[in-house]
């Protein structure tokens, strides 16, 4: 059951402003840097105080952006790399996300000859139906696909951005958000990192099962189990802080 405070929160919460509008502020530079040091055929895009589309400098990037029916910022005719790497930036560069840690790198070091082939089928595979969160006889339950460099939290994001008609769109994977589930009593036996497909899609799904319950959309629930984790954690720091005093 959807806890209290999630569904008086979660009223007060306009979709567009709360979700999509939540942006990140990102060195452009570094990013771009990285990518062309690596030989990686990707650029991350931003846009600037007057919303023009730039790729060097400091940049903000709305989660909005990232949705594949953004026309906000233009990837180019073939966007996939480019919008993983967009997700990735955004990820790494919010205050309040705890899913991104090391840059990406893409490249399958077992096939030097054909580096970028693995990730275009991983990418190919989170953007076909059913996604990775349909569950049904179908499901073979095979794992996530093999995508080097990218976590659960980046393919989660990426799987979100590309399914936005879905009902039972795949929900951002977030370290805080799941560790303040476990907290609201959900059983899981490990860390965000090491979720299986089939938890992730139980933890995408009661999302989805909470906002009906709460009657908001599940990225609002979700990002309400991330602020309510983070809020904790401030409250333990001032305590420590207390005591060492």
């Amino acid at each position: 059951m959807v806890p209290k405070d999630c569904v008086l929160w979660a009223h007060h919460q306009p979709y567009a402003e709360t979700v999509l509008d939540d942006y990140a502020e990102v060195d452009l530079d570094r990013w771009n840097h990285r990518l062309a040091a690596r030989r990686i055929p990707a650029r991350v895009y931003a846009t600037d105080a007057d919303g023009r589309q730039i790729e060097s400098g400091i940049g903000h990037i709305r989660r909005g952006d990232l949705e594949a029916s953004s026309t906000r910022l233009d990837l180019g005719p073939a966007p996939g790399l480019n919008r993983l790497y967009l997700c990735a930036a955004w990820l790494r560069s919010h205050s309040g996300r705890g899913g991104l840690r090391r840059f990406p790198d893409v490249r399958d070091p077992h096939d030097t000859a054909h580096p970028f082939d693995a990730i275009a089928k991983a990418l190919d595979a989170c953007e076909a139906m059913p996604t990775l969160v349909d569950t049904g006889a179908f499901r073979n339950w095979s794992g996530w696909p093999d995508a080097p460099g990218v976590g659960h939290s980046l393919m989660s994001l990426y799987g979100w951005a590309v399914h936005g008609s879905a009902p039972d769109r795949p929900q951002l994977l977030d370290t805080f958000s799941a560790a303040s589930l476990v907290r609201y009593g959900w059983l899981v036996g490990a860390g965000a990192s090491q979720f299986s497909v089939r938890t992730y899609a139980r933890y995408s799904n009661l999302l989805h099962r909470w906002a009906g319950q709460a009657g908001t959309r599940a990225e609002i629930v979700e990002l309400w189990l991330n602020r309510d984790w983070q809020r904790r954690l401030d409250i333990s720091a001032h305590q420590d802080a207390l005591t060492l005093w």
